[in-house]
C-alpha cells in the first residue's frame, strides 16, 4: 500500500521567506509542490500579547514518510522561533494527482 498522501500547513512572513522555503522543499524532494497564499492576517497570541500580522500561507503536498524531513528542513531555515506546521491526512482526491504527488517525493 501507498504511504499516506498528506498536506502541511505552514505560515511565515513574506513572500520572499515562502518562495525559499518552498524552493528548498521542492528542491529537496521531500514534498511534490507548494501553494503560496498570500496576504493573509493572522491574529494570535504570543508571549502573553494578542499580535496582528501579515502571514503568507504554504499548503505543502507531500507525503506521511517524508514528514519528519520536511519538519527538519523548514525547522533549520524558517524565521520564525515557533513556526506553525500542521499536517492533515488526504483521505480521497483524484488518483492520477495523488499518484503524482507520491511519485515526486523521495
Amino acid at each position: 500500500m501507498a504511504t499516506p498522501i498528506q498536506l502541511t500547513l505552514c505560515t511565515t512572513d513574506s513572500y520572499d521567506s515562502a518562495k525559499q522555503l518552498a524552493h528548498s522543499l521542492v528542491e529537496k524532494k521531500l514534498v511534490a509542490c507548494v501553494n503560496i497564499v498570500p496576504n493573509m492576517t493572522s491574529v494570535y497570541s504570543w508571549e502573553g500579547q494578542i499580535h496582528e500580522d501579515p502571514e503568507w500561507l504554504m499548503l505543502i503536498k507531500s507525503t506521511a514518510e517524508r514528514l519528519e524531513n520536511i519538519k527538519s528542513a523548514i525547522s533549520a531555515i524558517h524565521p520564525y522561533d515557533s513556526p506553525e506546521l500542521i499536517s492533515i491526512n488526504i483521505e480521497d482526491g483524484l488518483p492520477d494527482y495523488l499518484k503524482w504527488v507520491q511519485d515526486s517525493v523521495k
